[in-house]
């Protein structure tokens, strides 16, 4: 398969490169950072292609598109990783704060996936995976902007899966829950942590688990099964779940 990630520099994006070259599969990459970038391409293997892309200049996403398929002779897989986190509470956010990370979390992968799209069902053949997020799943505490962006993604994908039914283009979503990575760092532009995630998975599972659900017909898929369990308890009873998520809150607020 000749698959290309987004958001490929560090992280789950980078992991997700190796593990898919490890399996034998052609791979892209893109990010912002061109040298991490380079890094990582020159792991993934000599024959891997790189793109150094900000893919919040949405207006350059058609001819990127273009420029990344017919490098490849026609994409098979577009994994729509990259993102960016906003950790800030409501009360202190910006509307600025609200804007630019659904620019980059919601209409980028959007763009990416309409632009690549009629070539797809052209050729009767390509997979396209939104990765989500468990702030969608879970307890949205002081990523309120962040997880909105997401859960914006996740009802674009649902559409996607539903109305390309009659094609052979699947759409669908892969959600990892906390990943030991920069991107849940403290940065500048966001607020603290409140605690970290003792049970964090790393990348590399993250990554071999996207990897794994590749070719399936679920329309969803978790990093982990405690990932797959936090989602299904919310989604039976959301009131009692959040209830005791405030409850919990409470003790620490």
């Amino acid at each position: 398969m000749k698959v290309l990630v987004t958001g490929a520099s560090s992280g789950i994006g980078a992991a997700t490169a190796l593990a898919f070259a490890s399996a034998g599969h052609t791979v892209g990459v893109c990010a912002r950072r061109a040298d991490r970038l380079e890094e990582v391409a020159k792991a993934c293997g000599p024959d891997t292609l790189s793109w150094v892309a900000d893919l919040s200049d949405l207006d350059a996403l058609d001819a990127f598109a273009q420029t990344v398929d017919d490098a490849f002779g026609g994409l098979d897989v577009l994994v729509n990783n990259a993102g960016v986190p906003k950790r800030r509470r409501t009360q202190a956010m910006a509307g600025a704060d609200a804007e630019s990370v659904m620019a980059m979390n919601y209409f980028s992968p959007v763009r990416l996936t309409l632009a690549f799209l009629p070539r797809m069902i052209a050729r009767s053949s390509g997979e396209i995976i939104n990765v989500s997020s468990m702030g969608v799943h879970s307890a949205a505490f002081g990523v309120g902007a962040y997880a909105a962006s997401k859960a914006a993604l996740e009802l674009f994908t649902e559409s996607l899966y539903l109305e390309l039914t009659k094609t052979r283009v699947r759409a669908r979503l892969f959600v990892p829950g906390t990943t030991r990575t920069e991107f849940s760092d403290d940065k500048p532009d966001n607020e603290p942590a409140m605690r970290r995630d003792p049970k964090a998975a790393s990348a590399q599972d993250v990554a071999a688990a996207l990897v794994a659900s590749v070719g399936r017909d679920e329309f969803v898929s978790y990093a982990t099964e405690r990932d797959a369990k936090t989602s299904a308890a919310k989604a039976a009873d959301p009131n009692a779940f959040l209830a005791n998520a405030r409850q919990a809150l409470s003790a620490l607020l």
